[in-house]
């Protein structure tokens, strides 16, 4: 026996229709979302496993099937920045905040991009903005003390770093940047607490013997200072032709001080 065909009423064509219509539309905006987040997701596995580029085509492909996907502007500028394309990474940091403009993560990154290009103003009012939005987020007061620290604004540079560490207590970084900016104001017993405590944290850091080496030698501590460079030339000995300048430069001075 032959299929029976069965031709719909007008009434239900319409129907039907008016049905599609309405939802098919819908169904391919979710699908491409979808799949824009499987590229998000994807290529955020890539950033984590130091696979730049192929972060990068991912994240592409993820604002191709959603241009107005924040999140794949954001971290493909942290990929950029990573690869030091600064201005590639400043224009998706903006794209994302133009989505979001209330992401005080990517102006605390978009600042740090500015500072790297030289342009500390453009970065400060980036990390005043990033502060302003969520008064909690460490890295935005270590990069604006970096910035201060640039301009040599030590005492506004201390009082970042100082709150960096309120905010993160381990971040290694805030004490041996502190210590840098306390021995530009002499205040070389502060700075030595500040280069130890760093050094607690991360042993393995040869720039944060050199500081302390230097706090010491300024202090007259020559013994603390050698035991210091010591250490180092150990982990780095790119730093010995510096030290032994550095020693040079402290003993001429010393001289004519006499």
């Amino acid at each position: 026996m032959s299929k029976r065909i069965i031709v719909p009423s007008i009434a239900f064509k319409v129907v039907m229709i008016s049905f599609l219509l309405a939802t098919s539309p819908a169904q391919a905006q979710t699908s491409r979302a979808n799949t824009a987040t499987s590229y998000l997701d994807r290529g955020n596995s890539w950033l984590a496993k130091g696979e730049l580029d192929r972060a990068i085509a991912d994240f592409d492909l993820a604002i191709a099937f959603d241009p107005r996907l924040a999140q794949a502007y954001y971290y493909r500028g942290i990929a950029r920045q990573v690869k030091v394309n600064l201005d590639g990474a400043i224009a998706d940091y903006s794209r994302a905040l133009e989505l979001n403009p209330r992401d005080a993560e990517a102006l605390t990154n978009r600042g740090k991009a500015w500072t790297d290009k030289g342009e500390l103003d453009r970065g400060m009012a980036d990390f005043n903005q990033a502060i302003k939005l969520n008064p909690r987020l460490p890295l935005s007061y270590y990069n604006r003390g970096l910035a201060r620290q640039a301009k040599g604004d030590w005492d506004e540079a201390i009082a970042d770093y100082g709150k960096t560490i309120e905010l993160e207590p381990r971040h290694a970084g805030a004490y041996q940047n502190r210590g840098v900016a306390r021995t530009a104001k002499n205040d070389l017993a502060g700075a030595i607490a500040d280069f130890d405590r760093a050094i607690k944290l991360n042993p393995r850091q040869a720039e944060t013997y050199h500081n302390r080496g230097l706090a010491h030698l300024l202090q007259g501590n020559d013994a603390a200072a050698q035991k210091d460079f010591a250490q180092c030339v150990a982990l780095n000995p790119d730093f010995k032709s510096k030290i032994e300048r550095l020693i040079r430069e402290v003993k001429e001075s010393r001289a004519v001080k006499q």
